[in-house]
């Protein structure tokens, strides 16, 4: 009779069958976003075939919607203290732990969210963004640009001076007011509520977020600049990782980096660009956007807020460098 001793684990659980080899060990995967959203659905796809190329050394243990850690600012704090072992963060929250990820949030910078994902990827692998070294990072990835919008119809772009718009950290702040608003901090799960209250009048948000959290049937405009994407990450505390089977690690590496990078920011941007044709097509919202020409001439308007990055961040004109170097190789096919 094959004897079974379950092994406690800081974070994972691991049991053992007595005269074999392998090992089972245990993720708990949290997050405050709801289990049927787009974005975790992918990810539930990703956990799945990590599990099957484990060859059941691994499984996820998931708790979406807050089960754990109601507070988007307290998921990567959760992770730390080993209340969930595993979880998509997203940096802008918790600004100070992670000071590089601004950079996402720079203006009139990325095209699309595939290329942001690709460009994100690529400065974690050469290890130019701090605050990851407690976490195996399975993924670095964004969303689409983000846009303003606002619960009445504005007829102008200038209409939105002096309104309050929700900003999810100091680079979206700074946007806002440069475009005549009046920031207020809090989470994408607070702005449906805000905005019915009138706490705010609009957000700062990308568009794959509106359905996801409900802020669509309550918003009227859009002003569709590309205002900056906001980054993610997907990380595993170390100590966690570190004590995993092999096989586990093996198919956590297979199914991790780049490519994970890349489709996470295409089906994004995907997501985002349906959600900006039902608005382009809806005859009670008003979408503003820019031409081609229109942006050149913006993005000369925003470039100080490059420099600013540049000078306030620790080697930031060599990070600012490779990411210009990423996106120019991301442009060409490289």
């Amino acid at each position: 009779m094959a004897f079974i001793a379950c092994v406690g684990m800081i974070g994972a659980g691991l049991t053992f069958s007595a005269g074999e080899v392998s090992a089972q060990a245990f993720i708990r995967m949290g997050s405050h976003a709801p289990a049927n959203i787009r974005s975790v659905l992918e990810y539930k796809k990703w956990m799945r075939q990590v599990e099957k190329d484990s060859g059941g050394t691994l499984v996820f243990k998931e708790f979406w919607g807050g089960q754990l850690i109601r507070s988007p600012r307290k998921q990567f704090e959760g992770m730390m203290n080993g209340i969930q072992d595993a979880s998509p963060i997203l940096p802008s929250y918790t600004a100070k732990l992670f000071p590089d990820f601004s950079l996402f949030a720079l203006p009139f910078l990325f095209r699309d969210a595939e290329e942001a994902s690709y460009v994100g990827w690529k400065m974690y692998d050469a290890g130019l963004l701090r605050g990851l070294d407690k976490v195996y990072v399975a993924t670095v990835y964004t969303n689409d640009n983000g846009g303003m919008h606002f619960r009445e119809k504005l007829a102008s772009v200038e209409a939105m001076r002096g309104l309050k718009v929700r900003a999810a950290g100091p680079g979206e702040s700074a946007m806002i007011k440069a475009m005549g608003g009046i920031p207020v901090g809090m989470s994408i799960t607070q702005i449906a509520q805000s905005l019915s209250s009138g706490v705010i009048q609009g957000t700062l948000a990308g568009w794959q977020a509106l359905d996801a959290f409900k802020i669509m049937p309550l918003v009227r405009t859009h002003i569709d600049y590309p205002f900056g994407v906001r980054g993610f990450f997907i990380g595993i505390t170390k100590k966690v990782y570190d004590v995993l089977p092999a096989k586990a690690k093996q198919a956590l590496n297979k199914n991790s980096g780049l490519s994970l990078s890349r489709r996470l920011g295409r089906l994004n941007q995907e997501e985002g660009d349906q959600l900006r044709r039902r608005a382009r097509e809806d005859p009670n919202r008003v979408v503003f956007t820019l031409t081609d020409e229109q942006i050149a001439v913006q993005a000369k308007k925003f470039h100080p807020f490059h420099d600013e990055w540049i000078a306030k961040t620790k080697d930031g004109a060599k990070k600012y460098q490779a990411l210009r170097r990423f996106i120019a190789e991301y442009r060409k096919g490289i």
